[in-house]
């Protein structure tokens, strides 16, 4: 099992799958292997490599299994898509779970620091390198298949909707925590926010071994949310 499926997948998706609906265990697996195997081809070989014939020999079913649970392509990339969506929010609720507990955890002058001071960088920061690391690292088939869906969606009619309604509810967890700690333009921080973490993972997966240090990617990170909450951060020496 590759660390792509370990990802747990238990958060609700805001859009629904469009495949064939089933009601028996059974059938629910062999419609995950499928769609398993087909997101594996996304990020082995990209989007365009979806083929009913090449999905049921990655997934090892009959081929009259993929087009029984899927009646054409488009409908077998959707639902591949819903499935990679899943287990993107699924990473980032973990993390933005992690960016909240300082808060919580924390009460009269420490809240205060948390949400105004120096120490809301810091945390915020460490939560969201740490998420573009487990992305690139860890869970790189992810990032490799969100790459390729990104490209896929601006070429895609059928796909576009769908990742913009998947866009919009990861942006929602960022603009509800940067309204807890006093953003003074939430949306507009969060999609400025979620544009330095694609370029930051776009970076990282672009290294090879010998380059792997974070410090640019961190110090990049520290300053746009540094600016985006209008919070100095002390000078390093």
């Amino acid at each position: 099992m590759t660390a792509l499926e370990k990802v747990s997948y238990n958060q609700a998706a805001p859009i629904q799958y469009r495949g064939r609906k089933t009601s028996r265990a059974r059938s629910e697996q062999r419609r995950r292997a499928i769609l398993e195997a087909s997101l594996r081809i996304v990020v082995n070989e990209g989007v365009r490599a979806i083929r009913h014939r090449s999905v049921a020999k990655e997934a090892n079913v009959p081929l009259a299994a993929t087009t029984y649970y899927f009646k054409d392509i488009q409908e077998l990339i959707s639902d591949t898509f819903m499935l990679y969506a899943e287990k993107a929010q699924s990473i980032v609720s973990v993390f933005t779970r992690k960016m909240y507990e300082p808060l919580e955890n924390a009460d009269g002058k420490k809240l205060a620091e948390l949400t105004t001071g120096p120490k809301l960088i810091e945390v915020m920061v460490d939560q969201l390198l740490a998420y573009v690391l487990e992305k690139t690292t860890h869970s790189r088939e992810m990032a490799v298949a969100d790459q390729a869906f990104r490209y896929e969606a601006l070429l895609n009619p059928n796909l576009r909707g769908l990742a913009n309604q998947h866009a919009q509810a990861m942006e929602q967890k960022l603009i509800d925590f940067l309204n807890l700690v006093h953003s003074s333009h939430p949306k507009e921080d969060a999609k400025i926010l979620i544009s330095t973490l694609s370029r930051v993972e776009y970076e990282i997966l672009l290294m090879t071994e010998d380059q792997l240090s974070y410090k640019a990617q961190r110090d990049l990170l520290e300053r746009q949310v540094s600016l985006i909450l209008k919070i100095e951060v002390p000078e390093k020496d």
